[in-house]
């Protein structure tokens, strides 16, 4: 099953998101910040990148950028987040973003969107 990275800095949520992935066959990578998970990135190598916005040390803009200018930025990424807004969105998709789901979500969205971006992939 394919191997997807959760960068978010928030332990509840990560760690119950996480057992929901791995409840689904998923080989889950746990990152705290964008520069955790930009280091999970290129030692990991996930198909697919959950990331929240709202974070310390480096955001989820500042990851996208990064990630975006890296050798690995074919990797799709998801905006996970309570944070959006129209110009949110705008600047999320000058990013590269494939999808985004907004906090709170119940687990068959994320299992949509999950599935559908693996697949695409």
């Amino acid at each position: 099953m394919a191997k997807i990275l959760f960068i978010e800095d928030e332990v509840e949520i990560r760690v119950l998101v996480s057992e929901f992935l791995l409840f689904m066959g998923y080989e889950i990578v746990e990152a705290i910040d964008g520069v955790d998970g930009l280091e999970k990135v290129h030692k990991e190598l996930p198909e697919l990148i959950l990331c929240d916005l709202m974070m310390p040390k480096l955001d989820g803009y500042g990851f996208l950028e990064q990630h975006q200018r890296s050798v690995y930025a074919h990797i799709p990424v998801i905006l996970v987040t309570a944070m959006m807004n129209m110009d949110y969105e705008l600047i999320s998709r000058g990013l590269n973003v494939k999808g985004y789901i907004r906090k709170p979500f119940n687990f068959e969205e994320l299992k949509q969107i999950i599935v559908d971006n693996i697949l695409l992939a």
